[in-house]
């Protein structure tokens, strides 16, 4: 839930300051002028904290570490270039660790809990350059799961039994990053889960009346060509 509270509060004024932008005249940029393109595209790596809340709630931490790596797109839509359009085609890692705990008399509660999933996405996002290289980004990204690639254990067994998740993701996605000298940048991103990536089989299963949810920071340097 607060996922998507932010990714609606960031979009709404996204698209309110973008509307202001427009409502003025400015000159276009001297690239422009000179009938040079300012579209760009680049590579970016980099590496995932992330967690699955369940019925909206944490219960793991942002334990799970994965990498992160992608290609990019971006032309500016204001004259000015300081509003653009970026797509992407990424691979990145989420997914869940849990360690068992020892109490201070050696007791050992929890379990160990693995979760690993991989996800080929298509961010479609807008970047505000609002300050000396300073961005803000938002946008909805859609994900598909590799099926080869979703293992879940506890204490080093499979998980049979558990429900399936879901093929397809639809997150929400908020995000900070700086770009030095036009080239090279890098970014620091929010993203949510906007609908289930699981849903229980049965009603009682784990009492995940609500399902669960990717929450996932992800941290990466890009280079623009």
């Amino acid at each position: 839930m607060i996922q998507r509270i932010l990714f609606l509060l960031f979009s709404s004024i996204f698209i309110v300051s973008y509307a202001q932008e427009k409502s003025f005249k400015h000159t276009q940029p001297e690239s422009a002028q000179k009938g040079k393109s300012n579209f760009h595209g680049g590579v970016k790596v980099g590496f995932t904290a992330s967690q699955i809340t369940k019925d909206g709630f944490a219960f793991q931490g942002f334990n799970k570490f994965g990498g992160y790596a992608g290609v990019f797109a971006n032309f500016p839509v204001s004259q000015n270039g300081k509003w653009l359009i970026q797509p992407e085609l990424n691979f990145i890692m989420k997914g869940c660790k849990h360690t068992a705990k020892r109490d201070n008399d050696g007791n050992i509660y929890g379990d160990d809990y693995k979760l690993e999933l991989m996800y080929g996405q298509i961010p479609i996002l807008v970047k505000w350059r609002f300050f000396k290289g300073f961005e803000l980004e938002v946008g909805p990204t859609f994900g598909i799961l590799f099926k080869n690639t979703n293992v879940e254990k506890v204490n080093g067994y499979d998980n049979k039994g558990a429900p399936p998740f879901a093929y397809f993701e639809f997150s929400g996605i908020i995000g900070v990053g700086y770009l030095f000298f036009n080239h090279l940048g890098v970014n620091l991103r929010f993203e949510g889960s906007l609908l289930p990536v699981r849903k229980p089989k049965a009603r009682d299963w784990l009492f995940l009346d609500g399902g669960q949810y990717n929450q996932t920071f992800s941290f990466c340097a890009y280079y623009q060509f």
